[in-house]
């Protein structure tokens, strides 16, 4: 497919770098340094403004199969998606960060009006601020997903110093029935239950654990990671879109919620959107006004204010402080690593589900992108097409393939080498994000 970028932040950055190698991808930036950036991509940069008809040209919109908006304003790439619809992208795909464009995009009479349509829409502030809730309401652990209906979760856990499984021999943990360990990722390595040298694994800190774990087991698996008292209370620096929808959903699950907010005017009005939390107008780094509003009594602060820096500093205060679980937001991918080697026991970015949106988009129908670990690393699920050949799961694992399950008929089984893989199943694979594409075309080919 020929694709043209607009923007080539952290988001446009992330996108070209996912889609250079099965694509043929051109990248819109105002800003010339943009070249260096992405200079050990195979994309073109073209320098202009992405709502400038003559750089639209330049990059070849006309011929796009896909034209994608990712600048940081909304307003921005919506003018930029129309205008490429306008001079014969086949298909746009535009970011924004209000939920309020989500509506009246997504709405029928909005495309009449503009004799044109967006097709597709994304929201990423949505889906980080649906993690973050799923993750808070789990003690321990770092990620969170329901797959098949319900059926079956698949949770991550980091190992720290003061829990239960540090410097523990893997091979000689027992879990509980009904939940299965798909493997390890340790400094961006997936060692998956069938690599050789997993059971001589001793846990240490950093590493993440991978499991699947049925409803009924999952209880016990939770209680086995969690340390100390269950979630009661939670701050949130940062009153923003996704502070104000975590904010929601935990209030909506009955916890207590304090937001700290720097903009008066945005207190206002989350105080009037959210009558049962605690809203503070202040500095989310201001170590006395942290203590004065109780920071050492939360059980987890999520600090998703838009500076990096003022969540890194946030974050170590609230560390310092006691509190045993951070959730941190941040913008680049560098920052990221390095909020995570100082101790935060979290830390999101949007890039992460915008990558695996656009995935879904661009993929066949019958596979999800459902998780990222590590940002090489994903969870996948995948539904067999009529013409699969059975086979059993056994012959399916590779050094970076791990197929961890399937659902069929509305009942899930974990792996089994003789569990036989047959057409409709449903697939839940764990795999390394650079033979993604390859297993893929070998599964649905």
């Amino acid at each position: 497919m020929y694709i043209v970028i607009a923007g080539a932040g952290e988001v446009g950055g992330a996108l070209a770098k996912a889609l250079e190698r099965p694509h043929e991808v051109v990248v819109i930036d105002r800003n010339p340094e943009a070249k260096e950036r992405l200079s050990t991509l195979d994309v073109k940069v073209v320098v202009g403004g992405a709502t400038d008809p003559d750089t639209l040209r330049e990059a070849g919109v006309d011929r796009a199969d896909l034209f994608i908006a990712s600048t940081d304003s909304d307003e921005i790439n919506l003018l930029a998606s129309l205008l490429a619809k306008g001079l014969g992208a086949k298909e746009a795909l535009c970011f924004v960060g209000k939920g309020g464009y989500v509506e009246v995009l997504t709405d029928p009479r909005t495309a009449e009006i503009l004799g044109t349509r967006i097709d597709k829409v994304l929201w990423p502030q949505r889906a980080m601020a649906q993690e973050i809730v799923e993750v808070i309401l789990v003690p321990g652990a770092v990620d969170v997903e329901v797959l098949a209906e319900g059926r079956l979760r698949f949770v991550e856990y980091r190992v720290v110093e003061e829990g239960p499984y540090f410097h523990r021999l893997l091979s000689q943990e027992v879990w509980p029935e009904g939940v299965f360990l798909v493997g390890v990722v340790r400094e961006g390595a997936f060692l998956s239950f069938a690599h050789p040298d997993l059971p001589e694994v001793v846990l240490e800190q950093g590493d993440k654990i991978l499991f699947l774990a049925t409803p009924r087991a999952f209880p016990e698996l939770e209680a086995a990671f969690a340390f100390g008292r269950g979630v009661r209370r939670v701050m949130v620096i940062g009153g923003g879109n996704v502070g104000y929808m975590v904010a929601r959903e935990l209030l909506r699950r009955r916890l207590e919620v304090v937001i700290v907010e720097a903009s008066l005017e945005r207190c206002q009005w989350l105080s009037q959107e959210l009558e049962r939390a605690l809203v503070i107008q202040g500095d989310g780094t201001d170590l006395e006004l942290l203590q004065s509003e109780g920071i050492t009594e939360a059980d987890v602060v999520v600090a998703v204010t838009d500076n990096d820096e003022k969540n890194l500093l946030a974050s170590l205060l609230a560390k310092q402080l006691g509190v045993r679980k951070v959730i941190t937001r941040c913008s680049r991918s560098e920052t990221r690593r390095l909020f995570e080697q100082v101790g935060i026991d979290l830390a999101l970015t949007p890039r992460q589900a915008a990558v695996r949106a656009v995935l879904d988009f661009l993929g066949p129908e019958n596979v999800e992108h459902v998780a990222t670990m590590d940002e090489n690393i994903e969870l996948l699920e995948v539904e067999l097409p009529e013409g699969f050949s059975p086979r059993p799961l056994g012959a399916l694992v590779e050094p970076n393939v791990a197929p961890a399950a399937l659902e069929r008929d509305r009942r899930v089984f974990f792996y089994r080498e003789d569990l036989e893989a047959r057409p409709k199943d449903r697939l839940y694979l764990v795999v390394a994000r650079e033979v993604a594409d390859e297993v893929l075309a070998r599964l649905l080919g």
